[in-house]
């Protein structure tokens, strides 16, 4: 699964690098390639998805909810809907702007997070920056709208790139064996576990049953040897009566 999503990744990216090498082009020109890699980066999303429920942000917006939505938009490019340059150019620049910020909400601490945090924050404030910009491109730069699409589209293939391994197949059906063996050994050490603590129960309880009956065995011969004593004594008091 984690293999699909990197290959779907690398595929958006390779879809973004292609709209650099057509920059001079209309967005009509290339919007088959970019539909093309979305339906199938979409498809592969929500196949991914419903086998492992993963939390894309960190927000609720789950694997499949994600796919469901790329594999849409790549109907509507397919479908040619989308032909003018400036509406791919604000589509993809409010896509990448509502990804970059959902993603910021799920990095709770800011001083306590990890490498993986760090990665996901400077993409997130590269979409957020890229996105802002595109807005207002005709009023600066006014750079092609094809380059500013592919740039949002190797974001965008950039954040699913590290979203791929953060999958964990967390149901049985992908498991590895070795996982298969690692669960059985654990299982079998619980139940040794516990059979051993049985063993010592039952070895506890027999000591003090032992216990018990060898304090009997005590109170016994001591009740023996007082019967004994006591007989003696009275057989020679009746020897001392006879003498005199």
């Amino acid at each position: 699964m984690r293999a699909l999503m990197i290959i779907g990744s690398l595929a958006m990216i390779g879809s973004g690098i292609f709209c650099f090498a057509n920059g001079s082009a209309a967005f009509i020109s290339v919007a088959f390639v970019i539909g093309i890699v979305f339906v199938a980066m979409g498809a592969i999303e929500v196949f991914v998805g419903t086998r492992d429920d993963v939390d894309v942000f960190g927000n609720g917006v789950n694997l499949t909810t994600d796919g469901v939505i790329t594999f849409f938009f790549g109907v509507v490019m397919l479908s040619g809907q989308i032909a003018d340059d400036v509406t791919a150019q604000m589509m993809f620049a409010l896509w990448i702007l509502i990804e970059a910020l959902i993603g910021a909400g799920g990095i709770h601490d800011f001083f306590d997070r990890d490498r993986v945090d760090d990665v996901s924050m400077v993409l997130g404030v590269a979409m957020f920056a890229i996105a802002m910009y595109t807005f207002f491109n005709t009023r600066l730069l006014n750079i092609n709208a094809i380059i500013l699409v592919g740039i949002s589209v190797m974001l965008l293939g950039l954040r699913r790139f590290r979203l791929s391994f953060d999958i964990e197949y967390s149901k049985p059906g992908f498991l590895t064996s070795n996982e298969v063996k690692l669960n059985e050994a654990k299982n079998a050490e619980k139940m040794a576990l516990a059979k051993a603590k049985e063993g010592i129960k039952e070895q506890k309880d027999a000591q003090r049953r032992i216990e018990k009956i060898k304090e009997e065995i005590a109170q016994e011969r001591n009740v023996l040897t007082e019967t004994t004593l006591r007989k003696q004594a009275q057989e020679e008091a009746k020897q001392l009566e006879e003498q005199q």
